[in-house]
């Protein structure tokens, strides 16, 4: 009998199947942000690094999925990695692997991004490679490294969180603000940006731009509307935008109350406010439409086109209007109690002794109507104010857009931090919030710096044509029409003298100005205000290109 041997058992192994495998790639790359996107320069890092990879390993990169901004907080609120996944579960040409920089930028979620992954690779047999490390999901090791990557991941954020959070709890619950302040303050501390503003403990302290708009708060609580207060503000050298001004009213930092989502109460803040609390809550009363007594919102009344925008020349407060259903007359009404002067009539008819007010301020616009022999003079005169104007203006844009370079270099330097995991997307966001809205102020503030001196010839020519009907035009013209005059001339509204009926202009725009100073020089009149056109403080509320467009 033959002896037997081992190798005569070798046929009853069954051969190993023959996995089949291609080398068929996707690539997903991703970025957190709007701004990551268009500065950091990431995306490019990501997909160069996996094509360096592919060709080292012998890989076919076929598809590229991702390369653009999503944030991981969800991951199938992210479009670009729903529909990598989605073609993955759908088409029968599955890829061998998908290709990602890092793991962290496939997902974030922890338990959520584990299901996903056990999914891919033992359902549909598609690995993950995270080219930075090459750490992969080829073996079971392997795959549990990617799984603990993404656990980890996860673990940072929460780590985070714990740490910080009640940090900043307890801060804010101490007065403290977190972050940077509104417009009107500055904000010195230990961890400042500004290397001026550090300080060893937190100071929060009204700047000059603060005072200036305490005046606003001032004129918000009279019921001056928001188009007069911006005009105001302009004349005290302050642009400032609709947006941020009406989120201005809306915000209690400025009454000294600090809100934030991280806290359930509001406490009191450590800075000066700038308006009352009283006044404060009474001016979002009447922004929400509520009733107060003492203030009623007023209608526009073709008959009382001045209304709301007179002053009272005894007490300085608005003046509102009404009709008399009795006499059948309308009537301008100063709303100070106890201030003692009369109503005045609007309109000049059969049953008023006076003049109407609406007359007199017609009247009043005449002797500001520009006659054909100022006009060479009037020119003259405009062009100097607006190349002294726009000399002043590009000194103002050097000084925004080096703040915009300033803030745009912060912002890239959060997304950094973000990016190397040195601070979490709760961290990130708040702070990439407040860098946004001071960009979109000094964008805004940089926007309306700018002066257009083109085919200015052709734009005074226009404007001539007004300014030489100017009476006429208020008098035939709709409400609307009569208040963008009247805003225009004098934008922060004009006063009148109740005892007797005459309207004060000190207070009239510049360019209108000028048209008194001519005709007064013409008639050898003495100049009661004269224009100093050397004074930079008068070109800040100078014409700029708007009066002399109109816009009418």
């Amino acid at each position: 009998m033959k002896t037997m041997k081992l190798d005569d058992f070798q046929k009853y192994i069954k051969p190993k199947k023959e996995v089949k495998t291609n080398n068929k790639v996707w690539v997903y790359t991703r970025v957190s942000s709007k701004e990551q996107f268009n500065l950091n320069g990431s995306l490019d890092t990501q997909k160069q690094k996996s094509i360096e990879y592919a060709q080292e390993k012998n890989l076919d990169i076929v598809k590229y999925f991702g390369g653009t901004y999503e944030s991981a907080k969800g991951d199938f609120t992210r479009k670009e990695f729903k529909k990598l996944i989605d073609e993955i579960r759908r088409t029968k040409n599955k890829p061998f692997a998908i290709l990602i920089y890092k793991i962290n930028r496939f997902s974030r979620s922890g338990g959520e991004a584990q299901g996903l992954v056990h999914e891919l690779v033992y359902k549909h047999g598609v690995h993950l490679i995270e080219t930075l490390s090459e750490k992969n999901t080829l073996t079971e090791r392997g795959c549990l490294e990617i799984l603990d990557l993404l656990k980890k991941a996860k673990e940072d954020n929460l780590d985070r969180l714990e740490i910080t959070i009640p940090g900043m709890q307890k801060a804010l619950r101490n007065g403290k603000k977190l972050g940077s302040t509104p417009r009107g303050y500055d904000h010195y501390g230990p961890k400042v940006k500004k290397y001026e503003f550090v300080r060893p403990v937190q100071q929060i302290l009204l700047n000059e731009e603060g005072k200036i708009l305490r005046q606003a708060w001032i004129l918000k609580k009279t019921g001056t509307p928001d188009n007069l207060i911006i005009q105001h503000l302009k004349t005290l050298g302050m642009i400032i935008s609709k947006q941020t001004l009406s989120s201005m009213w809306r915000n209690p930092f400025y009454c000294g109350i600090l809100v934030n989502s991280m806290i359930n109460e509001p406490v009191m803040g450590n800075w000066e406010p700038i308006v009352s609390m009283e006044d404060f809550k009474h001016i979002n009363d009447v922004l929400e439409g509520k009733g107060l007594s003492g203030y009623t919102q007023i209608k526009n009344d073709e008959n009382r086109p001045l209304q709301s925008y007179l002053f009272c020349g005894i007490c300085g407060g608005k003046m509102t209007g009404y009709k008399s259903s009795q006499k059948n007359i309308h009537y301008y009404k100063c709303q100070t109690k106890g201030c003692g002067c009369k109503d005045m009539n609007a309109l000049t008819g059969k049953k008023t002794i006076t003049k109407g007010l609406n007359l007199l301020f017609e009247e009043l616009l005449e002797k500001i109507t520009l006659k054909g022999e100022l006009i060479p003079h009037f020119k003259k005169q405009i062009k100097s104010i607006l190349e002294m104007s726009e000399k002043h203006k590009v000194e103002q844009r050097k000084k925004v857009e080096s703040e915009i370079k300033y803030q745009t270099s912060q912002l890239n330097s959060l997304l950094n931090k973000f990016l190397d995991d040195l601070i979490d997307n709760t961290i990130y966001q708040s702070k990439k919030m407040e860098i946004d809205n001071k960009l979109s102020e000094l964008n805004q503030k940089l926007q309306e710096l700018n002066v257009d001196l083109s085919n200015l010839d052709n734009k005074l020519e226009k404007a001539v044509k007004i300014l030489g009907n100017i009476s006429k035009i208020w008098g035939s013209g709709s409400i609307g029409v009569k208040q963008k005059i009247q805003n225009l001339i004098f934008p922060n509204g004009i006063v009148i003298d109740p005892k007797n009926r005459e309207y004060r202009t000190s207070n009239i725009q510049v360019i209108f100005q000028i048209i008194l100073d001519l005709t007064r020089d013409t008639e050898g009149q003495k100049k009661d205000s004269p224009i100093n056109l050397t004074d930079e403080s008068s070109l800040v509320a100078g014409t700029g290109l708007e009066p002399v467009t109109f816009g009418l």
